[in-house]
């Protein structure tokens, strides 16, 4: 990956543009009411994904395999990300026979699942691929880049515990440990692989849980 200008050697930068990004992600759910679809098909990508290929393109002047898009042990990820993903889908089972009594679905699997995907790969290219990344590289610090990465993306899922899910009690305290647990996790097979495959494929099966099992 290209270096910085001397100027741009410190984790300020990084900071400046989280903030940015979350400052417009938190007006959009403010403001704005569209069908989850539009929010995850059309403003997250926009918010989240094009400013950091751009970013990474024109301004770094590096490959997007510096922020995981790169098909390297593609097949051994897919396996490994899967195998993880049982583990959330396992605690989700779990909770939604307590809270219900009974082992009960939503509908539209299918959808969730599609939605799931496109989200997953929005918000890893984002806080693992980029901000993780980013704060390695300029800190040289493995812990410091993992605990500031995943707070930077537990921060953007205040404004839609704000304005849309509005969790309480147990179900709330569940979503930011698993939240929390969430970053850690794929922080570090992303530090392992260099590839967002298993994250992404982790993020999704926690979001299908969270939005099919809960």
């Amino acid at each position: 990956m290209k270096v910085q200008p001397a100027s741009w050697t410190t984790t300020e930068w990084i900071f400046q543009f989280w903030a940015w990004q979350l400052l417009f992600w938190a007006l959009y759910r403010y403001f704005f009411t569209f069908p989850e679809w539009t929010d995850e098909f059309i403003f997250k990508p926009t918010v989240f994904v094009l400013p950091v290929i751009w970013y990474v393109l024109k301004k770094e002047k590096a490959s997007l395999a510096t922020i995981g898009l790169t098909s390297r042990h593609f097949f051994k990820n897919l396996l490994i990300g899967l195998g993880v993903s049982a583990i959330f889908v396992g605690e989700g089972i779990l909770v939604n026979i307590s809270k219900h009594g009974n082992f009960v679905m939503q509908p539209f699997v299918l959808y969730m699942f599609i939605l799931s995907l496109v989200t997953s790969f929005s918000e890893e290219l984002l806080c693992r691929g980029f901000f993780f990344s980013r704060l390695l590289t300029q800190t040289k610090k493995v812990w410091f880049a993992i605990i500031v990465a995943t707070l930077m993306f537990m921060a953007f899922h205040i404004p839609i515990l704000v304005t849309t899910l509005k969790f309480q009690g147990p179900t709330l305290i569940l979503f930011f440990w698993t939240t929390l647990s969430l970053g850690i996790i794929n922080s570090i097979f992303y530090l392992q692989t260099k590839s967002l495959v298993i994250p992404i494929l982790i993020h999704m099966f926690w979001n299908i849980t969270v939005a099919v099992l809960l």
